[in-house]
């Protein structure tokens, strides 16, 4: 290799970075306009924020889930839930999630739960266990595998923590969903 061809080749690499540099001075006035409403950057794959999909979850069943009075046990265990998210964003939608379960769970009939080979129906399958049951519909179907979905992503993703609004907002989904399923008659 000459030096000719080595020169060409260093230029060639170092373009981009120069470019970027310099449209970072040009544009440095709007870009700090702009980095304060920016919560996430990821170059690649459109990635969804946790935050805009509850609260797109929260409008979607929102004509569905009417404020209904909850038992003091409710409310306390919602409580107990929020004062969590002020110190554990994703432990306290990670609980909320385990309770559902649970409620989910404790709704099926007992030869459900005997259908499978173990007595063990995965969370993947319960929605359709509860409808076969009588205990929810379709909207709720769906609601609940949405927050099914959004548990896994905290769960399993690394990123910023939740805004308090959009946990609060999770945990509201999950208890109204949770009540429902508790309720004696459907």
């Amino acid at each position: 290799m000459d030096w000719l061809t080595f020169f060409a080749s260093i230029i060639g690499s170092l373009v981009w970075p120069i470019v970027t540099v310099i449209l970072l001075l040009v544009f440095k006035d709007e870009l700090t306009k702009v980095v304060p409403f920016i919560k996430k950057l990821k170059a690649g794959p459109v990635e969804a924020e946790f935050d805009r999909e509850v609260k797109q979850l929260k409008e979607l069943v929102a004509s569905d889930y009417k404020i209904e009075d909850a038992s003091p046990a409710a409310v306390a265990s919602k409580e107990f839930l929020f004062q969590l998210a002020r110190l554990h964003p994703r432990s306290a939608i990670l609980e909320s999630w385990v309770r559902l379960e649970a409620a989910a769970r404790a709704a099926l009939p007992q030869d459900t739960s005997k259908a499978s080979k173990a007595g063990y129906v995965p969370a993947a399958n319960l929605s359709q266990a509860l409808v076969s049951a009588g205990k929810i519909d379709q909207s709720q179907v769906t609601l609940y595998h949405e927050l099914r979905r959004l548990r896994n992503d905290v769960a399993h993703l690394v990123g910023p923590e939740p805004t308090q609004e959009s946990v609060h907002s999770y945990i509201e989904l999950a208890a109204s969903l949770q009540r429902r399923l508790e309720m004696p008659h459907t």
